[in-house]
């Protein structure tokens, strides 16, 4: 009876080593594969944001695959596939854009960036890490895509481009017709008879109010020029003696002014004539006219 215990105990610790064996034959092979299978590929894809998974795992950087790496994204789903059927990870760095609310559907990778900007870059996948909760895709970051690239980024995902117009153009559609409707709502609501008759009653009293605040004002305008114009003639008639009054004493002013340069600039008068010798000369003759009348 011991023997047959020890014997059945025996078979089963063999079994569970080899289903053991088997199991980890199964996640090595998987491991491997889906390293093979994304080593080394370059893509194109865009950088759009860094976010938290947990507290456990940390942040990671996002990328979005582009639409047209069909053949990596098939890839990608496979090897999700793969690695899901192991229920050995917490986390696996491979998921769908819905998770994210991006559109268009697609490929996320979360992965781990150091100092890059956001934007669309060609990357390469170099290796898939296998932690203890975790499978994350490392990249790296080949080049960063011009503006001269993106303007023919349009050829590689045109389909995803004329969704996108599509879906504007019915956005659009929609926001004008919301718009519209809005309109015909506000236009019936305050075009009713209610609305109407506030109206005119409105309107004929802004009439009544400008005619009789014009003739009011018409009034004031008349009454104030008036009393301007007697204000004017009695400030004129008041003030023009004044004025002449000023007018006479600057007259003076300057008719002194002229006169004080005069003063300075008169010529200097010539010098005195001599009498005496005047009458010194008219002597002989008075002598010789009494000589004449003696004789």
């Amino acid at each position: 009876m011991d023997t047959t215990k020890d014997t059945m105990s025996l078979n089963s610790s063999v079994n569970s080593a080899l289903q053991d064996h088997s199991e980890d034959l199964n996640t090595v092979s998987t491991k491997n594969y889906v390293k093979e299978l994304l080593k080394s590929r370059i893509f194109l894809g865009r950088y759009v944001e860094r976010r938290l998974v947990d507290k456990y795992i940390g942040y990671r950087d996002i990328i979005v695959l582009s639409p047209a790496e069909t053949e990596l994204r098939r890839d990608l789903e496979d090897s999700l596939h793969k690695l899901r059927s192991l229920n050995r990870f917490r986390w696996i760095g491979i998921t769908d854009t819905d998770k994210l609310n991006y559109s268009p559907a697609g490929i996320c990778l979360w992965c781990e960036i150091d100092n890059q900007p956001f934007g669309p870059f060609w990357f390469q996948v170099k290796t898939v890490q296998y932690r203890n909760d975790e499978v994350i895709v490392k990249v790296k970051c080949v080049r960063h895509i011009t503006d001269a690239f993106l303007e023919a980024e349009p050829i590689l995902t045109g389909k995803v481009k004329v969704n996108a117009k599509a879906s504007k153009v019915e956005q659009s559609t929609e926001s004008l017709g919301e718009a519209v409707t809005a309109i015909k709502g506000t236009l019936a609501t305050a075009l009713s008879i209610t609305n109407v008759k506030e109206f005119v009653t409105f309107l004929m009293a802004l009439v009544i109010a400008i005619f009789t605040g014009s003739s009011a004002f018409i009034t004031f305008l008349g009454n104030f020029t008036l009393a301007l114009v007697r204000e004017t003639s009695y400030l004129i008639k008041n003030s023009t003696p004044m004025f002449l009054g000023f007018l006479d004493f600057i007259s003076k002013i300057i008719g002194g002014f002229y006169i004080l340069l005069a003063m300075f600039f008169r010529p200097k008068p010539g010098p005195p004539t001599n009498r005496r010798r005047i009458s010194y000369y008219d002597e002989p003759n008075h002598t010789n006219f009494d000589s004449r009348c003696i004789d």
